[in-house]
């Protein structure tokens, strides 16, 4: 998903619903959320029986026709909109297992929300980009691993040093080769790809400002050897530095 999303919260709400809870047959004109912290639930969307349980999401789109009941749930519910006529293509039920990682952001989403101070609007958008990116974009059954988190912050704020795995390895006390497998396993890639794609990337962003030249780009970003640095940005970027320097400033 490439596309910009600009969802704005409309509704939130953490409760616990007994067995008098349900609601009727209606159509709704908002995405709507809902996460299971404890108990069940028995929705019909658009004619669909799902019954999502404890460490479920439901995410149910604008325009869908449901009904819904429960012996008993604890739940956070977040409805949104999406102007422009976008769209977020979710599963309409996804096991996530442990909303650990949620949990601040609806903390600070229920602050927002109840307090209602100048500006929590923004800031309650905020949030829901937040869970939403990741609900898109991280997978439920790839917990991350702190090891590798640890890696990678490391070469983000060390980039334009010199850096190699025993170095890296060693800044979470891991053997190299262990930490190269790991890091390969968790990422997809190398850490050399990684570190170089971090390179690259910042590169990107000096460019753009057209206030550095391609040597001092190169050496901020790592680079020892200015033609090595100009064949991996052609690589991966598809220009060369100075065309891509020239291209974002017309």
């Amino acid at each position: 998903m490439n596309c910009a999303i600009y969802p704005e919260v409309s509704y939130f709400v953490s409760k616990h619903c007994s067995s008098e809870w349900m609601l009727a047959p209606h159509r709704i004109h908002v995405y709507s959320m809902l996460f299971i912290e404890e108990g069940s639930a028995n929705y019909l969307i658009d004619g669909v029986v799902y019954q999502p349980q404890k460490g479920d999401i439901l995410c149910i789109k604008s325009g869908s026709f449901r009904e819904a009941s429960t012996t008993g749930m604890d739940c956070i519910g977040i409805d949104y909109t999406l102007p422009f006529a976008t769209d977020i293509d979710l599963p309409v039920l996804t096991s996530w297992g442990d909303f650990e990682s949620f949990h601040p952001l609806f903390q600070d989403l229920k602050l927002e929300w109840m307090e209602q101070k100048e500006g929590f609007n923004l800031k309650s958008n905020a949030c829901l980009m937040l869970i939403l990116h990741k609900l898109i974009y991280e997978k439920k059954d790839n917990s991350k691993n702190i090891h590798v988190e640890l890696m990678k912050r490391f070469m983000i704020d060390n980039h334009k040093q010199e850096l190699s795995v025993s170095i890296i390895a060693s800044v979470v006390s891991l053997s190299p080769v262990y930490c190269g497998a790991l890091f390969k396993k968790t990422e997809n890639c190398t850490i050399a790809e990684f570190l170089t794609r971090v390179r690259i990337n910042r590169a990107m962003v000096l460019l753009e400002t057209g206030e550095y030249s391609i040597s001092t780009v190169a050496f901020e970003c790592g680079f020892t050897d200015i033609y090595y640095f100009s064949n991996t940005f052609k690589k991966m970027v598809g220009l060369s530095p100075s065309k891509y320097k020239n291209s974002r400033l017309i």
